[in-house]
């Protein structure tokens, strides 16, 4: 299974009794599963059913699915009417009556007009046809969003490895930099320590051991180190691709750790500003990132 955006559309069109029915799935990033339903009245009893087959098939991601559903033949012919709806509105415009004190009657016309009034009931048989034609769409919908989610996916591993790429160029650069970077503040320790010292004799092996002190703390070997198996671990997490968008993220953590250990070490200001660098290429990452399932 490919790696997979969260960011995705899919759709499906069929018809039910002669009327248009159509499934629409869209989704964004989301830390967790979130899911949005939006269905007729006359499906709304199916929506655990659509979530729980969601569920079934998405893992991440804030996604919302909307049902239309059209009127066929068969069901613009009512075969009841709702008669608790009838009763309560008759009951309630008489107590609106008496308490105001207000003249006319409730009509037929009025009540045949009121909202949901009439009732299209499905037989046994048709109902469960109902509902296997609705989850059979609903997989078709989600088959399309996964097309397009993989397709995104494709294309932000290709920029991921782009960029883990350029890291490792900086990486090279400071590594070229750091031998010279030692040598120069050692100078640096040692004409300061001179000026301080002005007439009075140094003990060059003093000064080479202080300075071989505060040169290991400074020494970054180990971050350059860390930092390039990072990288090897986040390319090898896309090329796992399904489902790395919380390991890579984990992994994009520990780079940003040495990012900024690199440039609390540095001392100079051409490792400084590749230092920068790593960490705003390590930010553009995680943004990416945020949108891996």
């Amino acid at each position: 299974m490919a790696l997979s955006s969260m960011t995705g559309y899919g759709r499906s069109d069929s018809t039910w009794h002669d009327a248009p029915f159509s499934v629409e799935v869209r989704s964004v990033n989301s830390r967790f599963l979130e899911t949005t339903c939006k269905l007729p009245k006359s499906l709304a009893h199916l929506e655990a059913l659509l979530r729980s087959t969601i569920r079934g098939q998405i893992n991440r991601g804030s996604l919302t699915c909307i049902i239309t559903m059209g009127q066929g033949e068969k069901d613009t012919v009512p075969v009841s009417y709702n008669e608790r709806l009838v009763q309560e509105t008759i009951r309630i415009a008489r107590e609106i009556q008496t308490k105001h004190g207000l003249a006319g009657e409730v009509t037929i016309s009025q009540i045949l007009s009121l909202p949901d009034v009439f009732q299209f009931n499905e037989s046994g048989a048709d109902a469960q046809a109902l509902e296997a034609h609705l989850i059979s769409e609903v997989a078709k919908a989600i088959a399309n969003l996964q097309v397009m989610r993989e397709q995104e996916g494709a294309n932000l591993a290709r920029d991921l490895r782009s960029r883990v790429s350029r890291l490792n160029d900086l990486l090279d650069q400071v590594s070229v930099l750091d031998p010279g970077r030692i040598q120069y503040w050692r100078d640096r320790f040692t004409a300061r320590v001179k000026e301080l010292m002005g007439d009075h004799g140094l003990d060059p092996m003093r000064v080479l051991q202080e300075a071989s002190i505060i040169a290991d703390r400074l020494d970054i070997t180990e971050e350059i180190t860390r930092f390039r198996s990072h990288n090897q671990l986040f390319v090898k997490a896309l090329d796992e691709n399904a489902n790395q968008g919380k390991k890579l993220n984990f992994i994009l953590q520990e780079m940003g750790r040495e990012a900024n250990t690199l440039g609390t070490k540095c001392q100079t200001a051409e490792i400084a500003a590749i230092a920068i660098a790593l960490k705003d290429e390590v930010e553009t990452i995680r943004e990416q990132v945020q949108n891996i399932e």
